[in-house]
């Protein structure tokens, strides 16, 4: 039994009468006839009741009438889905994410590929930027944001091999610290005063390129860290900012805001941190390419 058989039996089901059933098929009566002939001795049943006046259903053509139009839906609704991931409209992508890109301008652009492809099912995981490479090479994430050790020449603490690789996002290192703070109503702000105050970190663990970047600024102006109190989500660590607790530096989009926060930009001007994004060769599909577009802009 081919589809075909189905949708011909369909037709004249629908019409009860061939030769229109022929007529929308775009073939002749005749053969019609005997493809609806072989369905019936094929399944072992009459499903049609065909006088020189009129087509009738039986009880069993009735039944297989419904089983039939399901049959072809679903394969209709299967073509359609595998055109429409082949053009790169459906799908799934598995998504590495570093808990500081929230105050970066990636959830905005994660947000516009979602907006234009609303049936691509999206699932993000909460990785390092080492945690992201090795699951890229293992086949467990399809893309990851991996951070370059920024404001140095110092190669990534990890090895990327086959990975494909490119920048896409830079953003200005900037102070972040509580409105209470007495630096916090300048404009500019030195960076020896800026060293001076306690200061609240990323755990290392959860973005070791960050920490050690962190550190290795510090210590190329001549300071060392104060770190007073450790978090591992970007949240936990601005509402100790907020608190007062302490100061911290982060990537800023310039899109958000936070009560009792202020972002400052320090002197000497800090680096630009580079977010580039990483995904295996061999995975680059429709829906991946449409994603990566978008993260260029």
């Amino acid at each position: 039994m081919e589809l075909r058989h189905l949708r011909y039996f369909i037709a004249v089901a629908t019409e009860l009468h061939f030769g229109r059933a022929a007529g929308k098929l775009g073939i002749a009566q005749p053969p019609l006839s005997q493809q609806i002939r072989k369905l019936e001795e094929e399944i072992g049943t009459v499903l049609l009741q065909r006088t020189k006046r009129r087509v009738q259903l039986t009880q069993a053509g009735r039944t297989f009438l419904g089983e039939a139009q399901a049959i072809v839906a679903h394969a209709d609704d299967a073509v359609a889905k595998t055109r429409r991931a082949e053009r790169g409209e459906t799908g799934r992508l598995s998504i590495g994410w570093v808990p500081w890109s929230d105050w970066t301008d990636l959830p905005r652009r994660v947000g516009r590929f979602s907006a234009r492809n609303p049936d691509v099912h999206l699932d993000l995981h909460n990785l390092n930027a080492s945690d992201q490479v090795s699951a890229l090479h293992a086949g467990r994430i399809d893309i990851g944001f991996v951070l370059r050790p920024f404001g140095s020449k110092e190669a990534l603490p990890f090895e990327l091999g086959p990975l494909k690789t490119e920048v896409v996002l830079r953003h200005q290192l900037v102070a972040v610290l509580p409105k209470t703070n007495k630096l916090s109503s300048a404009r500019h702000i030195q960076f020896s005063q800026f060293a001076a105050e306690p200061y609240v970190s990323f755990k290392r663990e959860s973005s070791p390129v960050f920490y050690d970047s962190v550190h290795a600024l510090y210590h190329r102006h001549g300071f060392a860290l104060n770190v007073r109190h450790e978090a591992d989500h970007p949240s936990t660590i601005l509402g100790l900012v907020a608190a007062g607790l302490g100061v911290t530096l982060l990537p800023f989009g310039g899109s958000h805001m936070m009560a009792g926060i202020v972002f400052r930009p320090l002197f000497p001007t800090l680096p630009i941190v580079e977010v580039a994004l990483g995904w295996r060769a061999e995975n680059e599909s429709p829906l991946m390419a449409k994603f990566i577009d978008i993260m260029r802009k």
